[in-house]
């Protein structure tokens, strides 16, 4: 990364914790800005320190940007597998199948892959077992929980603005 990279970097990440310090303050007094301003500065010091960057490169404004319509969407689909598992316990047949599957991912990166594994985890009646390279191994309530994956995986690239790999077919 460039001198002039690492700085904006820097300056977002302190601007990032500072944003988070007033969110959960919620307040604009003199004195709670200017306590947070030394903690984001502090943190975000040690943080560099720590990790030897302030940010991961994949994090860019336009990722934070769409970050809360992403944060929204998977909270509809945790919603509705909540639902589903709800219906799935309820029904006295308990029409389940557990299994663990392979999944192989596109996604590039530990940043992109480590935000899909957790959103596999956050949905109820999946839970990401191990994440090596790009294979996840998934537990999935019911067989149809597979399927799902891949939407969850569509959103975590549209987040990070990943395009899938073209397929090429051999004839």
């Amino acid at each position: 990364m460039t001198g002039g990279g690492a700085f904006r970097s820097k300056l977002l990440l302190f601007f990032l914790l500072l944003l988070f310090w007033i969110v959960l303050t919620a307040s604009l007094a003199l004195h709670e800005l200017v306590m947070g301003a030394v903690c984001s500065a502090f943190v975000g010091a040690l943080t560099v320190s720590l990790l030897g960057r302030a940010l991961d490169a994949r994090i860019t404004p336009s990722v934070l940007l769409r970050l809360p319509v992403f944060m929204v969407r998977l909270v509809w689909e945790i919603i509705k597998a909540n639902i589903d598992v709800a219906r799935i316990i309820l029904n006295p047949r308990l029409p389940i199948d557990p299994r663990i599957v392979e999944y192989r991912t596109y996604l590039p990166g530990d940043l992109p892959r480590t935000v899909f594994s957790d959103s596999i985890t956050l949905t109820p009646g999946t839970v990401t077992v191990e994440l090596r390279g790009d294979l996840l191994n998934v537990h999935c309530l019911c067989p149809y929980h597979e399927e799902g994956l891949a939407g969850l995986e569509k959103l975590v690239a549209w987040l990070f603005q990943v395009k899938k790999p073209e397929v090429e077919e051999n004839g």
